[in-house]
């Protein structure tokens, strides 16, 4: 999520996603970066709290806080545990930022 939150600060490259998010959600992020999201100019984002919670084996949702200044933020997602041996791993499917 760290990584995540820095895209959308525009310090890292949404390229540097493809390993952990699919190509949909990288796509979902790039508009993100395009369209401000709420607080940009209340300066860096820090995230301060990740949860996980399983579904099943090879699921889980995602959910956690970040800050820019004064304010709190959130975010949720899910993950799922790729079978694909080019991507191996958790991947992000599903993704909500705020």
């Amino acid at each position: 999520m760290r990584m995540l939150i820095e895209v959308i600060d525009r310090r890292r490259s949404a390229d540097q996603l493809s390993p952990l998010f699919t190509t949909s959600m990288i796509d979902l992020v790039r508009t993100i970066v395009r369209n401000p999201p709420p607080g940009r100019r209340l300066g860096f984002a820090a995230v301060r709290r990740v949860h996980v919670a399983y579904q099943s084996d090879v699921s889980a949702e995602i959910f956690g806080s970040y800050t820019r200044g004064p304010r709190m933020f959130a975010f949720a997602g899910r993950i799922e545990l790729a079978i694909d041996p080019r991507r191996p791993g958790w991947t992000v499917t599903s993704l909500r930022v705020g």
